[in-house]
């Protein structure tokens, strides 16, 4: 476990049992399991030896720290900026994209699929800023799945949730249990708010911390984010899979290939055997064998000797290519087991990088990987959407309609897909007759049928013949 390591503590989950709920807590061995790998603090990482006087050491493992390079790829390619987020309603939708353009939305969101991919499981809530009894900001903490216990869900997702986290408070660490729960007097959702320091509660309002907060909104204030993976270590969870689940072995086994090719660059470097009649006596009688860069090493010159080396060189070959070959070996492996394909990871592609036409031709496998983690991570981005829009409008005022209609996501599919070539053929399409002009529109700017309709006038398409 890393150093200051966040858990959950006794206390706090007592307190939760407390207000009538009995959080799941099945998924934290696979959690923390999963998170070692992903940090690199697993025992795995920890290599035992012998030294030469006999004396058991550790080492620490070279790494490419693989678990969260697959994460992170899947981040970037599931999240960018051309990520278009919409609502039907037009006084909101403009509100909205003016809101992302100038918030750090994306950058935090990548952070929190990030997460999701190597824990299974990520949230996005809402946190309200409330001086003099008035809602002065609305913030989006995100955390990851060991800070998130689900109360109230199904299969259709989670409805009530209970967030975990570490506060400080004048300099003095604390832990902050928030409850975000449906109140049925009232009909929105309450964020209910303690802080715990050595399992003793404090007074959340001498913290500034309202203890029950009404939103005043139908809207839930937080967004669950799962991975497109089964998760067959626990029937019926409100938790999603990592996305190096299966790969566990072929995670430790890039690694290993890894840390073997750098064992041999470090063991196989030139070794210098020094005749006995070059080397120095010191004052205390010792041998002085000179050491350090290979520009400060040097010998005295022994005269009036008959020519003999007196300087041998050991340079044994170094094993690269059969090393090489299973580093990457193991890397296509990997790729494969997290949906990537065999070849996104591999090294020394030829070429260099390939077009968008080359990666669609080359990996469906990854087309379909990226699809199924982006229609299961939809549904986290609507929710924390629709509880930004309506508590904008309640607390802070945004003139934006009270109905403002379905949040839509149309994630940008143009790294792993030849977007402008399927532009190109619904152009020629359109011009052939065989699709109307307004699915153009649909397709590649997520408006509704009726939308585009209506903007038909002024949609110009010049397919270029």
């Amino acid at each position: 476990m890393a150093e200051n390591e966040f858990t959950i503590s006794s206390d706090a989950v007592r307190l939760i049992r407390e207000q009538g709920y009995e959080p799941r807590r099945t998924m934290d061995g696979k959690i923390a399991e999963w998170r070692a790998l992903y940090t690199g603090t697993d025992p795995f990482f920890e290599v035992p030896y012998v030294n030469a006087s006999g004396a058991r050491r550790k080492r620490r493992r070279n790494s490419l720290k693989p678990a969260r390079r697959v994460c992170r790829e899947l981040a970037s390619l599931i999240l960018t900026d051309d990520t278009e987020v919409s609502v039907e309603k037009p006084l909101a939708n403009e509100w909205l994209g003016g809101l992302l353009a100038r918030s750090n939305f994306w950058p935090t969101g990548q952070r929190v699929v990030e997460s999701c991919a190597a824990l299974g499981t990520a949230a996005w809530a809402l946190s309200f800023d409330v001086r003099d009894d008035e809602v002065r900001r609305i913030l989006m903490p995100r955390y990851d799945a060991r800070m998130v216990l689900p109360l109230t869900f199904d299969s259709q997702g989670v409805y009530e949730c209970a967030f975990v986290t570490r506060v400080t408070d004048a300099g003095k660490d604390a832990e902050q249990v928030q409850l975000m729960t449906m109140d049925v007097e009232t009909g929105t959702y309450h964020v209910r708010t303690w802080l715990l320091r050595d399992g003793k509660p404090l007074d959340p309002e001498s913290c500034g911390i309202i203890a029950d907060f009404d939103t005043r909104s139908r809207f839930k204030p937080f967004g669950i984010f799962t991975t497109g993976n089964e998760n067959v270590h626990d029937d019926l969870s409100p938790f999603g899979a990592s996305i190096f689940a299966d790969a566990e072995d072929e995670i430790k086994a890039v690694d290993i290939a890894w840390d073997a090719f750098i064992q041999e660059i470090t063991l196989t470097g030139v070794r210098l055997f020094v005749d006995d009649e070059l080397i120095s006596t010191g004052e205390d009688g010792g041998r002085v064998v000179p050491t350090g860069v290979a520009e400060d090493m040097f010998y005295r010159k022994v005269e009036g000797k008959e020519a003999k080396n007196y300087i041998e060189t050991f340079s044994p070959n170094i094993r690269t290519e059969p090393l090489l070959a299973a580093l990457n070996a193991s890397l296509a492996e990997m790729g494969d087991a997290c949906g990537f394909g065999q070849n996104y990871f591999t090294l020394d592609k030829p070429g260099g990088m390939k077009t968008a036409k080359e990666v669609m031709a080359d990996s469906s496998q990854l087309m379909r990987t990226v699809r199924k983690h982006e229609n299961a991570l939809r549904g986290g981005i609507q929710d924390v959407v629709g509880a930004l829009l309506d508590n904008h409008r309640i607390h802070l005022g945004a003139e934006i309609e009270e109905d403002f209609g379905a949040v839509s996501v149309m994630f940008d599919d143009s790294v792993i897909t030849d977007t402008q070539s399927e532009k190109e053929t619904m152009m020629a399409e359109i011009a052939a007759g065989v699709v109307p002009k307004w699915m153009y529109l649909v397709e590649f700017y997520g408006k509704s049928e009726d939308e585009a309709r209506a903007l038909l006038p002024e949609a110009t398409f010049d397919p270029g013949y």
